[in-house]
């Protein structure tokens, strides 16, 4: 997971404020420090000072599963996780043509949100086969490295089919991992006031902390900053 700023890194998570004092928001508390892994990082060891931690559930791309998913889980008390995205095209989606919707098959919003579905339904499976299927908090990495159409309604209906899912299997919270620039290229911009977490070229917490106002390029709440110290795993302050 390493989406960079094209220009300004603007990422997903922003504060709110209650009566000028930053809010908490969701499970990471207000400042604090965590980190994120997945299956590049098998072999890395990982900080006991982590607040919280995110594990992804795939190994890079949907319909595939980290190896290390159970392990990498077991260091964190604070635990969400992230499942990698893409939507190549109707060619893929007519693989799920009448799961969950019949969709006809020049209907290529309903295909890609079938699509998107099944991949969240292998995402939550992977977990619970991991012991990890009551999971509250979940992301979703959108980055233009993985595959999507040139349509942004076809990517956003992928998108809502995998959140969808998970919804339906008992997350709560359902957050996009990306950056500005990405997620404009791969939606169009789209603003379904999705909670963010946003990806910065920062090396410290202080300098991902200033990114927490005025980057919400969903138009939902910024919850968390990663930024990436020299010779370190990637690590998140949240907002």
């Amino acid at each position: 997971m390493k989406a960079k700023l094209a220009g300004l890194l603007v990422p997903f998570l922003a504060v709110w404020l209650v009566g000028g004092v930053a809010a908490a928001q969701g499970q990471y508390p207000t400042a604090a420090t965590g980190v994120d892994v997945s299956w590049p990082n098998c072999s890395t060891s990982i900080p006991k000072a982590a607040v919280f931690g995110i594990v992804g559930v795939n190994n890079g791309k949907g319909f595939s599963a980290n190896p290390c998913l159970k392990k990498e889980a077991s260091h964190f008390l604070n635990l969400s996780l992230y499942a990698n995205t893409g939507y190549p095209d109707s060619s893929f989606g007519l693989q799920y043509q009448n799961s969950p919707q019949t969709c006809a098959s020049n209907d290529l919003p309903c295909l890609a949100y079938n699509y998107g579905y099944n991949a969240g339904l292998y995402a939550y499976n992977t977990a619970a086969s991991n012991g990890l299927g009551s999971v509250k908090t979940w992301w979703l990495d959108v980055e233009t490295m993985n595959t999507w159409t040139p349509d942004a309604l076809q990517n956003q209906s992928s998108l809502k089919g995998e959140s969808d899912a998970l919804l339906a299997k008992g997350a709560a919270t359902i957050g996009v991992y990306s950056t500005t620039a990405q997620w404009q290229t791969i939606t169009g911009g789209w603003q379904n006031g999705w909670p963010s977490w946003g990806a910065t070229t920062w090396t410290t917490a202080k300098q991902a902390a200033g990114y927490c106002n005025g980057h919400q390029f969903t138009g939902g709440p910024s919850y968390l900053m990663q930024f990436l110290p020299k010779h370190s795993l990637d690590q998140d302050y949240a907002c």
